[in-house]
């Protein structure tokens, strides 16, 4: 093993088809180095117009500066679910050349129901195209309703070499976000994370490649695989990064400021900590630190955080502006921050702390190998232990109370940004796919 760190209801298939022929289906058949994407993230279907995630879709744009033709198969998300997930920031496809790219909509069927309902006509679908293409990748993430595993199995099926994708571990957070249910919940949620377990070390051990996106995913899924690479999922180019002068601006700004200015950027959902989250920053008020302190983003938490910082009488600290969709202005706020604090409670590898870095804003949150790893090289964040929010506000009242230290994280913070562009991992994934996966 080498190891490197570097809902749609009915027939899928007749529901695809008026997407899929608008490119290659024409011709039934893909040109040569074509790559199929099975994708967790979903499509949305608005008024008859197909929608992708935004740095989705700029991950389509990276990828097809590689390969020819680009197939992506996705479920759809179901609109009532759609309207109510302020989370998510939609892009239209239509920009997208129908000659280099075919969407391929599939059900939404997390249930047992509707998955085995569309298992066959999508299982026929996805070989279909699993035949016509060059290069395969999976994104792989559950069990049930699981069609990037369901592609997989295919693909090992039809001695094919594909390419697996991981970006949280999964079989631990479906456990920890059943943390407090009824004891048959959590008995239920523990056989489930035995299941998807032995199901993704079934897969993972039979993929050609494993791209792991962070060091969690990496420690966890490497000893799976024959060959193992870690890699960050980013979206950002290096024209985003924190310039000399705005970095200088920033220090100076850092060093006079009355206030310590706290952001966080990302879904106010538990297993991101929220109340840890407010809580540190109360206990660092409660220590002398004058801060202030904002949460960008939405969730099914919002109107209970709402209610905690009233609880704690942090409303004229705390602010919940809710998402900034235009990415230049979401850098910009991070930038003019002093800090990231973040205090995720699962094996993830949030986005958000690489962009705090490359905006030159020192990430502060509970320890985890991601974290660790991203700061490992020339600093740039400090680290608690899980759950230990009043660790975190005692970190608070050191930078609050020695600027210097915080102008020496803010400047290793940028060093380490000016590691990541979304060209550059981008171009190092496809080389990697080309080399480990082709058509045999």
């Amino acid at each position: 093993m080498n190891l490197r760190r570097a809902s749609l209801v009915g027939n899928p298939a007749a529901d695809a088809c008026p997407l899929e022929t608008r490119a290659a289906a024409r011709s039934g058949s893909r040109p040569a180095g074509s790559m199929l994407l099975v994708l967790p993230v979903p499509f949305r279907r608005r008024d008859g117009t197909l929608l992708f995630e935004q740095q989705a879709c700029n991950g389509l744009r990276r990828w097809s500066e590689h390969f020819p033709h680009i197939t992506i198969a996705a479920p759809v998300y179901p609109e009532e679910r759609a309207r109510g997930d302020a989370s998510i920031c939609w892009s239209t496809l239509e920009s997208f050349e129908p000659e280099r790219f075919t969407f391929l909509p599939l059900p939404w069927a997390y249930g047992y129901r509707a998955f085995f309902r569309s298992f066959a006509p999508v299982r026929r679908l996805l070989g279909r195209h699993i035949d016509q293409s060059t290069y395969l990748q999976f994104g792989i993430g559950h069990l049930v309703g699981d069609w990037a595993a369901v592609a997989a199995v295919l693909a090992i099926r039809r001695r094919r070499r594909f390419a697996i994708h991981i970006d949280r571990v999964e079989h631990q957070i479906i456990v920890q976000a059943a943390r407090g249910k009824s004891l048959l919940r959590q008995l239920y949620v523990r056989l489930m994370s035995v299941a998807v377990r032995t199901y993704h070390r079934y897969l993972i051990g039979r993929c050609s490649l494993g791209l792991w996106h962070g060091a969690d995913c990496f420690d966890e899924y490497a000893r799976w695989c024959r060959e193992s690479h870690l890699i960050h999922d980013i979206h950002c180019s290096s024209a985003d990064w924190i310039g000399e002068a705005r970095l200088a601006a920033k220090l100076a700004e850092a060093g006079a400021s009355p206030n310590l200015r706290i952001c966080y950027a990302g879904r106010m959902e538990s297993m991101k900590g929220p109340f840890d989250w407010l809580q540190a920053i109360a206990t660092a008020r409660d220590l002398g630190v004058t801060l202030e302190a904002v949460w960008y983003g939405d969730g099914t938490l919002r109107a209970a955080m709402q209610e905690r910082v009233e609880r704690l009488h942090l409303e004229r600290i705390v602010s919940f502006p809710g998402i900034i969709r235009e990415r230049a202005a979401l850098l910009a706020a991070m930038r003019s921050a002093h800090l990231l604090l973040y205090t995720h409670l699962t094996r993830e590898s949030p986005r958000c702390l690489i962009e705090a870095l490359l905006c030159g804003t020192p990430i502060i949150g509970y320890r985890s190998r991601f974290a660790e790893d991203l700061t490992a090289r020339r600093g740039g964040g400090l680290y608690a232990d899980l759950r230990d929010w009043r660790a975190l506000a005692h970190r608070l009242r050191e930078l609050a109370a020695d600027r210097a230290r915080l102008a020496d994280l803010i400047r290793a913070a940028a060093g380490n940004g000016r590691r990541f562009n979304d060209v550059q991992v981008f171009t190092e994934r496809s080389q990697l796919i080309k080399r480990y996966c082709p058509a045999n």
